[in-house]
This record gives C-alpha cells, structure tokens and sequence, in this order.
C-alpha cells in the first residue's frame, strides 16, 4: 500500500480495507483508554472483503488477461515479503462480533487488558484477542489467495520478510504460512 499499484486500487474504491488498529492512549481526564485508529497507507487482511478484492483484483487479472492459462504456461506467483503496512493489535469493523461468536464472551469491557495486566485474566484476554485475528486472517486473506491458485492449478510461493521472527508480522506465522503452497525464501 502506499505505491500507487494494486493494493491502492483497492483501497480507493473500498477504503474500508484500510487498516485499524487498537491503540491505549491518554484520555481527556489523565486517564488511558483504547481507541481505534486508521493507519494511512495499510491493508487489513482481517477485513472481510482483503484476501477476495486482492484474487479478483491481482490475480484475477491475469485469469482476464490469459484466459485459461493458469496452470498452464502460467502456474506460480510469489509473494516476496509481504507488507501490510501495519501490524500488531488489528481491528475492523466486525471484530467484537467475530470474538464473541469465537470466544464466547464480549471482548468490549476487556480492551485495556490487551495493554496492561489489569482486570480478571489478561493473559486469556490476549490469547484470545490474537487467536481470533490470526484465525480472521487465515479465513479472509491467507484463505482466499490459496484457495485461487488451488482451483486454478497454480503455485503459490512466498519469503514473508520476517520469516516467523517477528511475531507482530502475522500474528502466528505458520498458521498462515501455511497458506503459501511453496513457502520458502528467495
């Protein structure tokens, strides 16, 4: 994002993909609270339209292009160190709802737990909180790029920068490495 190519296509006709994040900043009355920012020039690959707008968008145009050649003359793409542009504490929209239908409970009340060791079980809340978006991105954006070149005869290869060392890269990087039909490095 940020280029002028594909991924800022799509960000101009859905800006909603743009990502969010949570954040624990000081609030009017020398308190904190978590507020939700946007992060200029980002993609959310937690955003439920991510991995189906980058397919249509990127890749599909090739399928438009070269009609029945996936697979064929073309049968690989790489990703080589894929950047979003934001990482850690994720959010979208629809966030509270897919944690409450994941976990059971209301993540709402527990935010400031993300941040700080207060509250009844911080350590659950943050387990918890990083399951469901390592889960979101596995659905809405690993998911739907694997599940493409999948049907379409196709090799997907990857060199993701951090190489499953930096953990606020993806969250859990081989629970969505694995999306990758030829991870690897270049």
């Amino acid at each position: 994002p940020g280029q002028g190519k594909y991924t800022d296509d799509i960000l101009r006709r859905h800006p909603e993909i743009t990502g969010q994040k949570l954040e624990y900043v000081p609030d009017d009355q020398g308190g904190m609270q978590v507020v939700v920012t946007t992060v200029e020039h980002s993609y959310n690959p937690i955003h439920p339209l991510a991995g189906r707008e980058l397919v249509d968008t990127f890749f599909g145009e090739f399928e438009r292009r070269f009609p029945g050649e996936s697979g064929r003359g073309l049968n690989f793409f790489f990703s080589d160190e894929l950047e979003f542009n934001i990482s850690g504490n994720l959010w979208c929209d629809d966030f509270a709802e897919e944690f409450r239908r994941r976990k059971g409970y209301d993540i709402g009340p527990h935010l400031e737990e993300i941040f700080t060791d207060t509250g009844e079980n911080p350590y659950k809340t943050r387990l918890d909180y990083y399951d469901v978006i390592v889960q979101l991105e596995a659905e809405r954006y690993f998911g739907p790029l694997f599940d493409w070149h999948e049907s379409h005869g196709m090799i997907y290869g990857c060199d993701h920068g951090g190489r499953g060392c930096i953990l606020t890269e993806f969250g859990d990087y081989f629970r969505t490495v694995c999306f990758n039909q030829g991870p690897g490095c270049d």
